[in-house]
């Protein structure tokens, strides 16, 4: 099991966000994830989301992300200023803009 900022996830076996959808990728849509990555980006908010951060060299964490990053082995490359719904916002329109460096 592990934390979100809304729920627990709950599940058997030795899955995580990553690996189901690196499958998910390749059975959907025909793409190996690994040799795509650096064109994704990937925006969380909590400790399930960690192997994404780690994975994606384009991850961003909503500013909430902060109330657990301590528990975090990796963290998101960029971090919003603001939480929730409003940083995944920020996020987007950063990308709309094209802008490069630290949101």
């Amino acid at each position: 099991a592990k934390i979100s900022s809304i729920h627990v996830n709950g599940w058997l076996g030795e899955y995580d966000k990553l690996s189901t959808t690196r499958l998910f990728m390749k059975e959907r849509f025909g793409i190996d994830l690994d040799a795509h990555k650096n064109e994704y980006v990937f925006i969380g908010d909590s400790p399930n989301d960690v192997p994404m951060f780690e994975y994606f060299p384009h991850s961003v964490g909503v500013a909430n992300v902060n109330d657990f990053i301590d528990r975090f082995d990796n963290v998101p490359t960029y971090v919003t200023s603001a939480r929730c719904g409003g940083g995944f916002e920020e996020c987007v329109a950063a990308l709309l803009r094209g802008t490069t460096g630290r949101t």
